[in-house]
């Protein structure tokens, strides 16, 4: 019983030991988009064709409104308005899939993009981390507390806009 005591209690220290020699890096992924130009340059890429969606959306929703006045119009018959109705409701129906496949696409290509820009940065990232001795590198919305010196964020920023 003692000699295993011991044991465990050998062990335990060991892993202490190599836990007290691991160093942490944190890294804060928003910024890394938010204040690189190739991070700034995807950002603005999805937001100019964000734009030119709802610039498409909005006309969309224009023509909606127009035909729904065409349609409240008394000098119409029944065959006009029932025609107006039906076309009333397909551009109601359009705007909407329109709006969904736009969420769709905008998401699917945020998601490419951000892949891309993962890809890049990550041999930058070890590579800092090769440089500082690092054990592990994390992303800060993993961590409830770090010291700001494990911060390596500006130091990646410096090296991808150095590039």
């Amino acid at each position: 019983m003692k000699k295993t005591l011991i044991i465990v209690m050998a062990i335990l220290m060991l892993s202490v030991f190599t836990y007290s020699q691991s160093k942490i890096g944190i890294i804060n992924a928003q910024k890394l988009l938010e204040q690189t130009k190739k991070g700034r340059s995807v950002a603005q890429k999805i937001e100019n064709i964000g734009k030119q969606k709802q610039a498409t959306l909005k006309n969309m929703q224009s023509e909606i409104k127009r035909l729904e006045k065409e349609l409240m119009s008394p000098a119409l018959n029944d065959a006009t308005k029932e025609k107006k109705a039906l076309e009333l409701q397909n551009k109601r129906t359009e705007a909407k899939r329109f709006i969904e496949d736009t969420q769709r696409e905008m998401q699917m290509m945020s998601q490419q993009e951000m892949v891309k820009l993962q890809e890049e940065i990550r041999p930058i990232i070890m590579r800092v981390g090769k440089e500082k001795g690092l054990t592990v590198i994390l992303e800060i919305t993993a961590v409830a507390y770090y010291d700001p010196a494990a911060d390596i964020t500006n130091d990646i920023i410096k090296i991808m806009d150095g590039q």
